[in-house]
């Protein structure tokens, strides 16, 4: 079980993504870089984390690290935590202002299957939390 937005649970997060059946389908098409930031992780601070997808696949992670990516979504580590334990959903989240989201929108709404998806991926990455 790895730490909530380490470096191994990014790793986790790719090959349940990766060996997801659905997502080449959902995903086709789609080419972009996704910026996560987990905000006031208590003693670890903020955990920036991005990911690049292309076509359903993750083709990288990289956990610690901020990047400007096609995609932002930011939020309080509460939040987040509720998120991959199932207690929220990540749209409504977006919807009523517990993230932010920034990015083409009409984009995300075309690929909204394969975000679904790796949203559902989150939630089986076995996650430790601090």
């Amino acid at each position: 079980m790895a730490l909530f937005a380490s470096e191994e649970w990014a790793e986790d997060l790719k090959a349940a993504v990766n060996s997801d059946k659905e997502m080449p389908k959902a995903g086709k098409g789609f080419n972009a870089t996704i910026q996560f930031i987990i905000e006031g992780a208590r003693d670890r601070g903020d955990l920036p984390f991005w990911t690049h997808m292309k076509d359903g696949k993750v083709l990288e992670v990289h956990a610690n690290e901020k990047k400007k990516c096609d995609y932002t979504v930011q939020g309080d580590y509460a939040v987040w935590k509720d998120i991959v334990e199932g207690r929220q959903d990540p749209l409504q989240a977006i919807m009523i202002k517990k993230l932010t989201f920034e990015g083409n929108m009409q984009t995300i709404m075309k690929y909204i299957k394969a975000v679904n998806l790796l949203m559902e991926n989150v939630k089986k990455v076995p996650t430790q939390f601090d």
